[in-house]
């Protein structure tokens, strides 16, 4: 035979083909050039080892494995009537992801358990497949101590295979800590054994751990050892080890990456009819995208696995036929092969369907059909619990109908029961707050806890949250901190954004780049306001280096997510950036129009705002406003609804709505905002006591809510120690924010004059932070030397910050400061000389925001004294030449009516028009209709006219 050992092995050598790439191509070559049956050595037929040969002529059909008993109505305690043996291979066949009869690991579960408990020989490979399947659930974390020790039982009975599966659990460290010796003295163990799944273990183990290793070759002559015995299988007939030859090609813990032949050896395993073969060159094929005719092959794959009843393969299948066709033409097939998985009483089947109802496949959602499948999902014993939570919520929010609180509870109950932390958090929700939907037997911080303890973000940032607030806890901010740092490190992005917000107030490059990184895990997380601060990071480069490739990539990501909330983002970034003389308002405006049709509430408020808030480089327009108002205040706003209220919006202009109605709006959400609004327009001196008497019966947690109670009660005699205590409790906890910080100084300086010292540091803070109002008081204190010694430079550059940020209080004290520095109002150049040179700064600067605030500064002065006419008119031409829209109709009126310093001249006028018209200042619509209706300054035009009219009718509706 030693002359065809030699023809076999110049055989293989011909034939293994990419084998010779890899490391197993020596390794199959060198452990079984020939194979053969017995019946084949009759004939002294030689067989290759080559994916490309016909094995079927080899394979030994194996035992065809009987269809499993039906368990439903066991109650896992019963003897019953089969042998333990039976029930085992019972629960061998319902625990298997390639059986061909319905699965149900629940009930494998129950037969596992049972059996491992009754004494008979295969009580070890029960405790083993009791171990696998609850290493296999989706709350294995949850049962780790209980895996440990059944498997650690079924060692001692004589399962090998139990060390060899412990051992692979230690060496992955997914579901057990790593531990690389405990690993390897389990594999070792059952190496020796003779378990051949051990000798690959170890082969894995030592080519990631060579130190771990006696000798240098140790990965190579375990995986030699391992793939001989299977060659040995295969040479019995048991071609079931092709598909394992498959997987070692491609392991790369092994060290391999040979796809191609891979995909060859599963090619043969499944024209053997191997569904696994089929199921897994079929997930091959989905994975390559990048070759269409792919997918075609994977749905031929999973129609043959599918046909031999593979559930798995018809689900995949099923997934694939309605997620692909864009008319929806797979759905028919697609819901046949969830209707034979739903006979079998497989719940996945019906959770697909709930995923087709929800909408996730495109089509239109049906909350009541998903309703269904849900529940029919639910009762089954293999149920998700993923399904008895979104079953347990639709209850709730009553998505599908009215809410249903008592069957939210009995569901989320049994699934928080059975380990999960999701339900077990909206157990907390619905039993907490003001007025709870349900009442629980268990205190809904004991849910709280568990689900925060099981590692879900969102229950650890709320308990950081109660301890933060002591609410239903003991105040400790140590714990609270705790929490938080629990919260971001398990991906909670509000958590995230939390840390990232104190890393950035310590405005120092540390923090910047602390920030940028808490952005980035938040971002990460698919949180929409983080994606695009990550990319205004990179844009600027703050906290990381610039990067204009990231930052237009995360910017898309945000615009794709939620254009609604990147926009707001990008806007609030633009109108309050770290320097204020980078504020854009102009810009800010424009992306909130663009994205208003999102119609995010938030976003809507923000565009009202810059509408009607004073702001040095935008035109009012109170109508607008107001109907934005109006809408962010119909889509929730509650800050849109107060400020209708502080509008005394009639019904008319109001929605239909007077403010009286937006305030009972705002009220009816339990907003503390809108309860001190109600005291504050309430004329009964004992009806407002009584309304603040019930804001401070409140549990106020955070320091503004603190603040805006302290504030509302602070001109009312009999609360004065109240005001003095929220002060006091603010002032006792460290704070970064610069609006507590100011509201800290102003309290400081008003009701504790001896500790001004401090009330102004906090007050610099604050200004420093990009808090306007301090910025005024900070400038006016260097003017004044009250407080601070007397600098005029200081006193303009924080002035001039402020009045840049809209602040009216401040631009009067430019006007007051520069009137005060003049030797003679004849000559407005004459007088300090530090702000001759400010202003000559400022000149140098170009910038669109100081040339109209100055403008506006000047024509002021200019009213009180012609000597500052020629300074009016030099800053007013500069804001209108840099794109000022109210600067250059100004400059229109002047030439007008030739005021201002400007001579006059209709052609000038009506240039200026066109210019405001044409660079979008809609307050020049009208206007420049008007010139050109009658020919003012320019060639009458009245077809060009109503362009123009028409276009500001069309804005003003």
């Amino acid at each position: 035979m030693s002359n065809g050992n030699e023809i076999g092995s110049a055989a293989v050598g011909r034939r293994l083909g990419s084998f010779r790439r890899t490391a197993l191509a020596a390794t199959l070559a060198f452990c079984t050039p020939v194979l053969a049956t017995n019946a084949i050595a009759a004939t002294e037929t030689l067989i290759p080892l080559s994916p490309d040969f016909d094995y079927a002529q080899m394979c030994v059909t194996p035992p065809a494995v009987p269809a499993p008993r039906n368990w439903n109505r066991w109650d896992g305690k019963s003897t019953g009537t089969l042998s333990p043996d039976d029930m085992l291979q019972d629960a061998q066949t319902l625990f298997s992801p390639y059986s061909l009869y319905q699965r149900s690991p629940a009930t494998a579960e129950r037969i596992a358990l049972y059996l491992s408990q009754v004494p008979f020989a295969g009580a070890g490979r029960a405790l083993h497949l009791y171990g696998r399947i609850l290493a296999d659930d989706d709350n294995a974390s949850l049962r780790v101590d209980e895996i440990i020790r059944v498997e650690t039982e079924a060692i001692k009975r004589g399962t090998i295979e139990a060390g060899t599966f412990l051992g692979r659990l230690y060496r992955e460290g997914e579901l057990l800590p790593v531990d690389l010796k405990k690993s390897q003295g389990y594999l070792t163990a059952a190496a020796n054994a003779g378990d051949p799944a051990a000798e690959l273990e170890l082969a894995r183990l030592y080519y990631r751990n060579p130190q771990l290793a006696e000798t240098a070759d140790a990965n190579r002559l375990y995986l030699n050892r391992a793939i001989s015995k299977m060659s040995d299988r295969l040479g019995a007939g048991d071609c079931s080890v092709l598909t394992g030859f498959a997987d070692i090609l491609i392991d790369p813990d092994l060290g391999l990456d040979d796809q191609q032949t891979s995909a060859q050896w599963l090619q043969a395993a499944v024209k053997l009819g191997d569904v696994r073969a089929m199921s897994t060159l079929a997930r091959r094929y989905l994975q390559d995208s990048s070759v269409a005719a792919n997918q075609q092959k994977a749905v031929g794959l999973l129609r043959q696995a599918s046909a031999l009843g593979h559930s798995a393969s018809r689900l995949t299948l099923a997934d694939l036929l309605l997620s692909t066709p864009p008319d929806g033409s797979g759905k028919n097939e697609a819901f046949k092969l969830l209707a034979q998985e739903a006979e079998r009483g497989n719940p996945r089947a019906y959770e697909m369907k709930a995923a087709y109802y929800r909408g996730a496949y495109g089509a239109g959602a049906d909350p009541g059909l998903e309703l269904q499948s849900l529940q029919k999902a639910a009762v089954l014993p293999d149920v998700s619990l993923r399904t008895m939570e979104q079953l347990g919520i639709i209850y709730a929010r009553g998505s599908a109908g009215a809410p249903n609180f008592e069957l939210a509870k009995q569901t989320l109950v049994k699934a928080a029961d059975l380990g999960s932390s999701r339900s077990a958090f909206e157990l907390y929700k619905l039993a907490s707050g003001e007025k709870p939907a349900i009442k629980l037997d268990k205190d809904p911080l004991t849910y709280l806890s568990a689900a925060a303890d099981h590692g879900l973000g969102v229950a650890m940032s709320e308990l950081s949250s109660l301890y933060f607030c002591g609410a239903g806890v003991e105040k400790d901010r140590a714990k609270a901190r705790v929490w938080l740092e629990k919260a971001a490190a398990a991906g909670n992005a509000a958590s995230l954004l939390t840390l990232a917000d104190e890393a950035s107030a310590k405005r120092t490059s540390d923090g910047n780049a602390a920030a940028a990184k808490f952005l980035t895990q938040a971002a990460e997380q698919g949180d929409v306001e983080a994606m695009m601060r990550v990319s205004l990071s990179y844009r600027d480069g703050q906290g990381t280096e610039k990067d204009a490739a990231a930052a237009k990539t995360w910017r898309q990501r945000a615009m794709t997510a939620d254009p609604g909330v990147a926009t707001l983002t990008e806007a609030r970034a633009a109108l309050s950036p770290d320097a204020p003389e980078k504020r854009d308002a102009i810009k800010a405006r424009a992306m909130l129009e663009a994205s208003a049709p999102t119609g995010n509430p938030d976003l809507l408020f923000e565009l009202a705002r810059l509408y009607i808030d004073p702001d040095p480089t935008l035109e009012p327009d109170p109508t607008k406003a107001t109907a934005l108002f109006v809408e962010a205040a119909s889509k929730g706003s509650i800050s849109a609804m107060l400020r209708l209220v502080d509008m005394k919006v009639a019904a008319t202009d109001g929605g239909g709505a007077d403010w009286r109605r937006w305030l009972a709006r705002a009220n009816a959400t339990g907003d503390l905002r809108a309860l001190l609004k109600q005291a504050e327009i309430e004329s009964d001196a004992e009806q407002q006591a009584t309304i603040l008497k019930a804001a401070l019966s409140r549990p106020l947690c955070l320091d503004k809510e603190k603040i805006q109670v302290a504030l509302a009660i602070r001109t009312v005699p009999q609360f004065k120690q109240d005001y003095l205590g929220l002060f006091d409790q603010v002032i006792a906890e460290p704070t970064k924010d610069p609006s507590t910080e100011y509201q800290i100084a102003r309290f400081l300086l008003n009701e504790r004059p001896a500790e001004k010292a401090k009330a102004i540091e906090l007050m610099k803070d604050a200004a420093e932070g990009g808090k306007r109002e301090a910025m005024r008081e900070i400038g006016r204190m260097y003017s004044t030397g009250e407080g601070l010694p007397v600098d005029q430079k200081n006193s303009y550059m924080w002035l001039l910050r402020s009045a840049r940020l809209g602040d009216e209080g401040a631009l009067e004290s430019l006007v007051t400061e520069i009137l005060s520095q003049q030797a003679t109002l004849n000559d407005p150049s004459s007088g300090d000389e530090k702000v001759e040179t400010l202003l000559r700064d400022l000149a140098a600067q170009n910038s669109p925001q100081v040339a109209t605030l100055l403008s506006r500064l000047y024509l002021r002065l200019s009213e009180g004294s012609p000597a500052f006419t020629q300074a009016a008119k030099s800053w007013t031409l500069k804001a209108a030449t840099l794109g000022n829209g109210a600067a250059m109709l100004n400059v229109s009126d002047f030439y007008a009516a030739g005021t201002h310093g400007f001579e006059h001249s209709d052609t000038k006028s009506t240039e200026w028009l066109s210019k405001a018209a044409h660079a979008g200042y809609r307050g020049a619509f009208e206007k420049y209709a008007i010139a050109l209706q009658i020919g003012f300054g320019t060639k009458a035009d009245t077809e060009e006219a109503q362009r123009w009219l028409t276009k500001s009718t069309d804005l003003a509706n």
